[in-house]
């Protein structure tokens, strides 16, 4: 029985330090018509959904919040949004982010070594081969 509340004991202590090596938090920011959203991301996943309502919203989960910089700001012209690595920690360190914007607005992406993900895409999506430009033409 000894053993048994040890292994317990164990388990919790291991699901709190998993805890302490998460962070989620859901950045938003109401926007008027054609607004530009930017966002710049230095590894981990990025996907990008639109819809109806004149928000956008950025969900992120990060492992090894240590690892990571982090920052948000909005203006008149848009909302801004840059996760970045941080040198040593961030090799550990993983993220994903759920950008969704409103349909209408202008979407800015910086990505450097990021997995990139398109949710209900309309239009042409053109890759350069020589400068990794990435560029979606409307129909």
């Amino acid at each position: 029985m000894q053993h048994l509340n040890t292994l317990s004991q164990l388990v919790n202590a291991a699901s709190s330090v998993i805890e302490l090596a998460r962070s989620s938090q859901i950045y938003s920011f109401y926007v008027s018509a054609e607004v530009t959203c930017y966002v710049h991301v230095a590894g981990g996943e990025v996907r990008i959904a639109r819809h109806n309502a004149p928000m956008v919203e950025i969900a992120s989960q990060v492992q090894v919040p240590l690892g990571w910089r982090v920052a948000a700001e909005q203006d008149a012209a848009g909302g801004y949004f840059v996760a970045l690595r941080r040198a040593l920690l961030g090799n550990l360190a993983n993220a994903s982010f759920l950008v969704t914007v409103p349909l209408d607005a202008h979407l800015v992406l910086k990505l450097e070594g990021a997995r990139l993900a398109l949710e209900n895409v309309n239009g042409v999506l053109e890759l350069s081969p020589q400068t990794a430009n990435l560029s979606i033409i409307p129909k």
